[in-house]
């Protein structure tokens, strides 16, 4: 049985779009180096690309397209943790984190340096399907293997790229039919997306549509832009409840449920209605401790062990184990029989996710 632990909230050239560290005219660019206790800069260097058969003493660069909320920090805390365990195991020798910051020329710049540095593997957390191509191409041409992890997958298909994702698409729509049926498969639904023109949005939107098409009796009155943060979410349902009619549900693609109930109380709705979870530790304690007695609803997010488990398979890659191009990762699912297992163990920053060991991210392999 997989062991259950709690995020804690912390931590050609083309453009496209996501966080960010800058590129100097030789093509370099500094990036967080993990070696151990401290960060350190890296600098071009000649590559050491070579076969390591037994998959040890490798060097893995991240590109992260994007840290502002609390997911991608939780995912980016794992993935320090798990490359730790290697570094301590012999597996990985440098592990660098790179931030785009919402800026896809940079993630580019970023993928080109990991190349000219000769890193074994490099992972990318994508800021665009497809802005990113051409040097992700490059990278797989030069032999250095890229995984992407959460955001995906790109529109691309060559050697060397593996790509972990989650069926956003069903996540969304599970959700979606839970709160329709919770409200009686009729009434008033708002819809909380994440970050416009953003692939991840689109996907999960697909999902509350596919949903809705079961539901006829089942309005949605408003789809308001949140950017997966409970200080916008909150803003902008202040601003939008006053003008709305009666609201009877509400589905998130996360990062804003408990926002959700707070703007829900400051426009005086004394009955709340179905809000859908995003396995944050606000809305989770809040559902546990403060929601209204039998208040059913159900919470459902992206698991952020995910990157981790791209450390894992990165090593498998190297040491040239046969790992699928396409790996689809599970999502997390809290319900009322489950709740007690979270209530009171999270932080409100805090991420539920589920802890793989590497025997069982074979499994998806």
């Amino acid at each position: 049985m997989k062991k259950r632990l709690f995020g804690i909230f912390l931590t050609g050239v083309m453009a496209a779009a996501l966080v960010g560290c800058g590129n100097n005219s030789s093509g370099t660019s500094e990036m967080k180096t993990d070696t151990g206790n401290a960060a350190s800069t890296v600098t071009e260097g000649n590559s050491n690309n070579t076969d390591h058969i037994d998959g040890k003493g490798i060097r893995i660069g991240f590109t992260n397209s994007y840290n502002g909320n609390s997911y991608r920090q939780t995912e980016e805390r794992l993935m320090a943790e798990v490359a730790d365990q290697l570094k301590a195991e012999g597996y990985i020798s440098e592990y660098t984190v790179a931030e785009a910051n919402q800026d896809a020329a940079t993630q580019v710049s970023q993928i080109q340096d990991f190349v000219i540095q000769g890193y074994d593997v490099i992972i990318v957390d994508p800021a665009s399907t497809s802005s990113l191509n051409q040097a992700i191409q490059d990278s797989c041409e030069a032999g250095i293997p890229v995984i992407t992890v959460n955001d995906g997958p790109i529109d691309l298909e060559c050697e060397n790229l593996y790509q972990v994702y989650f069926d956003n698409v069903a996540m969304t729509k599970t959700l979606t039919e839970f709160i329709c049926e919770s409200m009686g498969g009729e009434g008033n639904l708002i819809e909380l997306r994440g970050t416009a023109g953003t692939s991840t949005d689109d996907q999960f939107h697909q999902g509350v549509e596919e949903a809705l098409e079961e539901y006829p009796n089942v309005t949605v009155i408003a789809e308001i832009y949140t950017d997966w943060t409970a200080s916008k979410a909150q803003t902008e349902l202040n601003s939008a409840l006053p003008t709305l009619d009666k609201v009877d549900g509400l589905v998130t693609q996360g990062g804003d449920a408990y926002a959700a109930v707070q703007a829900f109380q400051s426009a005086g709705y004394t009955e709340l209605p179905v809000i859908a979870g995003d396995n944050r530790g606000s809305f989770i304690n809040w559902w546990a401790n403060e929601a209204p007695e039998g208040y059913q609803t159900l919470s459902v997010a992206s698991e952020p062990f995910n990157g981790a488990a791209a450390l894992y398979i990165a090593c498998d890659i190297v040491s040239g184990e046969s790992v699928k191009s396409d790996i689809i990762f599970p999502f997390n699912s809290i319900d009322a029989d489950s709740l007690p297992d979270y209530a009171n163990t999270l932080g409100d920053d805090d991420v539920a996710y589920t802890a793989y060991s590497w025997e069982e991210v074979k499994e998806y392999e």
